[in-house]
This record gives C-alpha cells, structure tokens and sequence, in this order.
C-alpha cells in the first residue's frame, strides 16, 4: 500500500501576498505552519484584516504550530488560533516569542511556548522539521526543512528569504545546511518566496545601505525625520548607531516602532543602544536638538506617526522649510496614492522628501531571480513549487525555473492544492476547494460577507428610513448619505405614499404592504437620482 508519507497544504500565502497558514498533513496528524493575517485586497469598507478560517480543522490532528519568523502575514492571526486551540504547542524563535507575548497579554492568553534554534530537530507526527536560518528583514527567520523519517522524501519549505552571505548583524544565509539536507533525503522539494521573482537582481544586503544612510544622518540638518518599516530591527539598530555617531538624539514617534526596538531589545537582538538613548518627544527640545526623528507607518496609514506629522497634527513635531524627512522604505502596492499625498504634504509645509529614489537606502527581504539562482547553482530539488506570490508572479518563478534548470520539475499550485508525497518517491499535486478567509472587525469580531455587501450598498447609495403608523396618519421620512436636495422632494413623496396607503395598499397585510412601500420608496428616488438607496420600511400597530 503507498499510503502517502506526508503533504503539504497552503491554506493562505500561495497566490496572494499574506495570510501565510500551511498545513502539513500525515494519516493521522497535522501541523501548522504559520498564521498570518491579510489585509484587504479590495474596498471592505472598514474592517480590520482577513485571517485562515480555522474551521476545517480538525483539534484531535492538530499536534502544533511552527512559526517561521514574526512579521504580521506569519503571525497576525495567531491570537485567533490560539482562542480555538488553547493548548496547542507553538514553536518560534525568541524574537518571535516577544512580539507574540504582547499581543497574548493583550487578550489574557497564555501561550504555551516552545522555543526553538537553528540546531533543534522539532519531532513530530513521524517526521523531522529542521529550521534553517536564512536572512530576511526581521530577525530570527528560518527556512523549514521537512522529512520522513526513512529520508525518503524532504521538502525545503523558505517563504520569505533573501540570499545574503554578508549581514550585518546575523549570520548569512545557511546554504550549507540546506545542501547537507537535500543530500541526505533520496527525493527533494523545494517551496520558495516568488516576491520578486519579476527582477532579474540580486537584493541588497542592509550593508549595502550604510554608506548612504550614513552620510544623510551625519550632514548639518537639525532635524532629520526617518520612515521605515518597524520590523526591520537590524536597519533600526543601524540608524540608531549612526545617529549616536553623528551626535543626534533619537526620538521615536509611533507606536509600532517604540514596540519593536523594546522587543528586539528583551530579546538582545539591538546591539550598542541602550533603552536610555531611545527617547520621547517630551525629552528633547523639538526646536533646537540636533535630532533623528524615527516615524512609525510608513504606508501611510490613516492612524499613524507619519500621517499625523505630515498633515500637522502632531502635538511635538511641525514640520518647517529646513527638514528632511527620509523614506527608508519601498511602497506596498495599493498604498500609492497615501503615500503620494503625504510626500506632497511634506513638499507643502517647505520640507524635503528624500526616498529610495534619491540614495540607497532601501533593501528588500525578498529574493530576485539572481539570489534564487546563487542557490540553485549549488543545490536542485527533484521538485520545485513557487510560493509567497501572486498568481502572477507565481507563473513567472516557474517559468524561470522551467528554462533556467528544465532538469527540475517545477510545479504550479495555489491556496487548497496538496504537495502529496509518497514512499515509492513519487508525488501528487492533489486540487480541493479555497477555504475562503474569515473576515475580523471591531474587538476580533467575525462579520460574514453577506453584511459586507450590505455596507457597500449603504456606503454606495446611502440609506431611506420610513416609519408609518397609519392609524394615526403619522409618517416620519429620513435619509442618510443623499444628496441634501432630496430634502426638497420629501412632501412630493409623502403625498405619493398616503394616496398608495389609502388606495389599493389599504387593507393589505403587513409584509406585502412593507414591500410595496419599498419599491415605490426605491423607485422614486431612482427616477429623482439615477440610483436605488438602500431603503427600510417601519410599520407601528
């Protein structure tokens, strides 16, 4: 019988950037790797994120959770999981650990904890995962590689990587160990990042951006603003040495910054910078200190730092001709109109914008095409399956793979497609329906689609009210999100509504009498406004 040895299952993450949730699957287990969130890909009108619906699961399999690094498209829906599943075990590095304690204390949970290093063999379900330390844009990011425990079958599974032989503060990308591991296994699979598997480069290391940030940080300005990405904790140790260097005071402004140097720090991961020299706008002289000013959302969030400093609202900081605000970061796309409306409130108030555009001062955490290659050069699987992409780029990975190495499988699957692997050495890609996400709003609340239609209408066309108690003759007509003139043709409606109500809808029953006032309601208001409002029919015994 060639029962299979194990699969592997992306839920969320394959065909879509975020929501990073996979399942690996043998007869009688699971395991979880990963548990991110996504944010909205289209209008939703206001909701907080999308996450993995965990329904599927089943709790008698689960046997744990592996997280591969802390950024919020691994991590942001394990508070939720972690409701559902109470005592299911979660591996992560210590880094990792810090930032997800904070959220658990948040909402009084206790996770149960188990902390793992590059040289852990994590156990379970009959099968070996070995962490591999790659390098990305937050610390402690490890590659995962699976297999039985015949070592017949292994899968490399790295989602987000860059190949970086010369870091600044880690150790480089451990390609040794992948090689050692894909030759001890007779059959291999690799599951790697197709982020930007559009370019034809080779990422940056952060070292590669000292130079530039350097000579900004050190020139005579009196206030340097910088943005970046709060996660990247090795870029913000590096800014945060230089501005000692350089005789600045470091102010940070933003929550989400302020929270990931004080996690770095528990965990000692922020070399040569003490808690003492990260201040608070209320400890500095924002008018005359020699200041670097770190800002926190750099997408241009409604609620964050940066928005708040650049439309001058900021209760410390005003921005004036003689500063410089630095953006150490690339736009996500679909963020491009905030963050063009920001730089352009900048250039308003006299300031100067400096961007990626302008030094080199922005790396990506992602590898190009020549960083995938400097490994393949070494190492080929029998199997390749791209990963972390959008459908798009996911066609082109595997397509360079097909005329780079045509010696190597490469695969094509999405979110619900199964990676089967079998004892013969053969494999399966097994399709099954999309789980579609669940959607978060308000306090962690799910709210279903159906109620996301319903706020799109009443965004989109806005709302009629009608009370009518017609044993007292009384009708209260209101309306929300029209145009104010409709005001003016609220006494031509009512007339239209009694001579139907002391009409042919006299005597009718209720439900009917409430439909039919809807559409004379809906069908006024279309002829006065080329649309249908949303409209709610009340009737008072």
């Amino acid at each position: 019988m060639n029962s299979p040895l194990f699969s592997l299952t992306p839920i969320g993450g394959v065909g879509e950037i975020g929501s990073n949730f996979t399942l690996i699957s043998t007869l009688d287990s699971d395991i979880v790797i990963d548990c991110g969130l996504l944010f909205p890909y289209e209008d939703f009108f206001d909701i907080n994120y999308l996450i993995p619906d965990f329904n599927f699961l089943n709790p008698q399999r689960l046997k744990a959770i592996i997280i591969t690094h802390g950024h919020e498209d691994h991590i942001g829906a394990l508070i939720h999981f972690m409701v559902r599943f109470p005592d299911l075990p979660i591996y992560a590095g210590s880094f990792t650990h810090e930032l997800i304690k904070k959220k658990s204390l948040e909402r009084n949970l206790k996770p149960k904890f188990v902390t793992y290093i590059e040289n852990s063999v994590i156990e379970l379900a009959g099968l070996e995962f070995h962490p591999i330390h790659v390098t990305h844009s937050i610390p402690e990011t490890f590659g995962l590689f699976i297999k039985d425990l015949k070592s017949t079958w292994g899968a490399l599974y790295i989602s987000d990587f860059k190949f970086d032989l010369n870091p600044m503060f880690e150790k480089p990308f451990n390609i040794e160990k992948v090689i050692k591991l894909t030759k001890s296994v007779q059959r291999s699979a690799y599951f790697l990042d197709s982020t930007n598997a559009l370019l034809n480069i080779k990422t940056d290391s952060e070292r590669d951006l000292l130079p530039d940030l350097d000579f900004l940080i050190s020139r005579e300005d009196r206030r340097l603003f910088i943005t970046l990405f709060a996660s990247n904790i090795y870029r913000l140790n590096s800014i945060c040495l230089m501005a000692l260097k350089h005789k600045r005071k470091i102010v940070v402004l933003g929550r989400s910054v302020e929270f990931y140097i004080k996690a770095a720090m528990a965990a000692g991961f922020f070399d040569g910078v003490e808690e003492k020299d990260i201040l608070d706008g209320s400890q500095v002289d924002p008018k005359n200190d020699r200041l670097l000013v770190i800002v926190s959302g750099c997408q241009g969030d409604f609620l964050s730092a940066l928005r708040r400093l650049c439309f001058g609202e900021d209760s410390t900081f005003k921005l004036v001709p003689s500063d410089k605000v630095v953006f150490s970061s690339k736009v996500i796309p679909g963020n491009e109109k905030k963050i063009s409306r920001i730089m352009n409130k900048i250039t308003e108030f006299g300031a100067e914008v400096i961007s990626a555009y302008d030094y080199r001062i922005h790396a990506s955490g992602h590898p190009g095409l020549k960083d995938l290659q400097m490994i393949l050069d070494q190492i080929q699987p029998d199997a390749y399956f791209p990963i972390h992409g959008e459908s798009f780029f996911l066609k082109r990975h595997q397509d360079w793979i097909k005329n780079k190495y045509p010696q190597v499988k490469a695969e094509l699957f999405y979110n619900g497609h199964s990676a089967v692997f079998y004892p013969d050495k053969t494999y399966k890609i097994r399709e099954a329906k999309v789980v579609e996400p669940e959607i978060i709003h308000g306090k962690d609340l799910v709210i279903e689609r159906t109620q996301i239609s319903q706020r799109r209408k009443l965004a989109c066309n806005g709302v009629v009210f009608l009370s009518i108690d017609p044993k007292k003759s009384k009708l209260v007509l209101t309306t929300q999100g029209l145009p104010l003139l409709v005001d003016s043709h609220h006494e031509k409606l009512e007339k239209l509504l009694w001579n139907r109500l002391h009409g042919d809808l006299a005597g009718r029953n209720e439900e009917y009498l409430k439909d039919q006032l809807r559409i004379i309601v809906r069908q006024f208001y279309q002829a006065l406004l080329g649309y249908k409002p949303v409209t709610q029919v009340h009737l008072i015994a």
